[in-house]
């Protein structure tokens, strides 16, 4: 798909939040060992209203879509994970504001806005093990992935496959940050839950569009 209206990017939207609501039990079994265990059950709490809310309303425009998405989580999710999805969506809408439909261009413009909104937002560092390190590959793999596609679905799933890449790198990383510093032996050997979530929030958009 070279071009992405509102309601495209709402199927894609509802597809992802369906996708994190199937991850949860492993995104739990994970969070179990090395954190708290709350991450998986907030996920699958936040895109669950999200998807019944994106089911119910219709959007105008891809910003709408967006702002409404990143407000919902931040509200309905709760938590650190909560705050920094939601500003995933939300740091990212200058990026689109007043376009009725997107290109490849302006997805990767709207999610690197959105990425550099999580890093403020968070303070995290690359190394850290925290959903920020399957991000910053996702947003190289995407500008690599531009300088030879238009088509958006293409670009998410280089995005996919940088934040997959991510993944496996948070397993040899030791937690710095939040609760899961707590556990950082414990923590080796085990992908970041909040990095796994991003992969999967990635590809259940690619899928869509």
């Amino acid at each position: 798909m070279k071009l992405a209206d509102a309601t495209a990017l709402k199927a894609a939207m509802i597809n992802a939040s369906e996708a994190i609501i199937a991850a949860e039990p492993e995104l739990t079994r994970i969070d179990s060992v090395i954190g708290d265990g709350d991450h998986g059950i907030g996920m699958k709490t936040g895109f669950s209203v999200l998807r019944e809310k994106l089911t119910e309303e219709s959007f105008a425009t891809p910003y709408e879509l967006f702002h409404t998405s990143g407000l919902c989580l931040v509200k309905c999710m709760g938590g650190s994970s909560g705050v920094l999805f939601g500003t995933l969506f939300i740091s990212g809408l200058e990026a689109i504001k007043d376009k009725d439909v997107l290109n490849a261009s302006d997805v990767v413009d709207f999610l690197t806005k959105g990425i550099q909104g999580v890093i403020n937002r968070g303070r995290a560092k690359p190394g850290d093990k925290t959903m920020v390190d399957a991000l910053l590959p996702a947003q190289t793999a995407m500008e690599l992935a531009l300088k030879s596609t238009d088509d958006i679905g293409q670009i998410l799933e280089a995005a996919e496959t940088g934040a997959l890449n991510g993944v496996e790198a948070t397993k040899n990383m030791a937690p710095r940050l939040g609760r899961s510093k707590n556990f950082r032996e414990q923590a080796l050997g085990w992908p970041d839950p909040g990095a796994i979530s991003v992969s999967v929030l990635l590809g259940g958009l690619a899928r869509s569009l």
